[in-house]
């Protein structure tokens, strides 16, 4: 595993996706005053597809840090990206629309819809990061430190024999 792999997209999606798990604990609705249920207790479905997406999210950094070529991480941030957009509507959707015997809404809630925000950002951001080696220091392909390739040699124009 190596962690100089890892660019801000990784970062930003991993620790947006252990902030939407946690928020699936904490309290999102209000049902009667002084009383409030979490994610798992409001929703049937929808809790478990949060749950992934976050797990998919955190594991985003751990398969960038573990390939050894970047197609694999490319393609599951492109993944990643789409689920963070699929749990943005659908946490939004919750925001606007209470399940049914809610009353209000908890911090929670607004928690869980930064934290799946995050997750597509930070998929955006994984995705698109394509950039090139700083100045006076060269990577490989996959980002770790590689010697500078080797001087062009300059090579003559072949002479041309006979008749023009």
């Amino acid at each position: 595993m190596d962690l100089r792999r890892l660019r801000t997209g990784e970062w930003v999606a991993a620790a947006s996706g252990m902030v939407l798990l946690l928020a699936l604990f904490l309290p999102w609705y209000t049902v009667d005053p002084g009383q409030s249920t979490t994610a798992w207790e409001s929703f049937a479905i929808l809790d478990i597809v949060l749950a992934l997406i976050a797990v998919w999210a955190v594991a985003l950094l751990l398969v960038t840090a573990a390939q050894p070529v970047p197609a694999v991480p490319v393609a599951l941030a492109a993944l990643v990206a789409i689920a963070g957009f699929v749990a943005t509507v659908l946490v939004l959707i919750r925001v606007l629309d209470l399940p049914g015997g809610a009353a209000g809404r908890e911090w929670a809630l607004w928690l869980g819809l930064a934290g799946s925000l995050g997750v597509l950002v930070g998929g955006l951001l994984a995705t698109r990061d394509e950039r090139l080696s700083p100045p006076g220091r060269h990577t490989d392909i996959t980002g770790r430190p590689a010697p500078p390739p080797p001087e062009i040699e300059a090579i003559p124009a072949p002479r041309r024999e006979g008749p023009a």
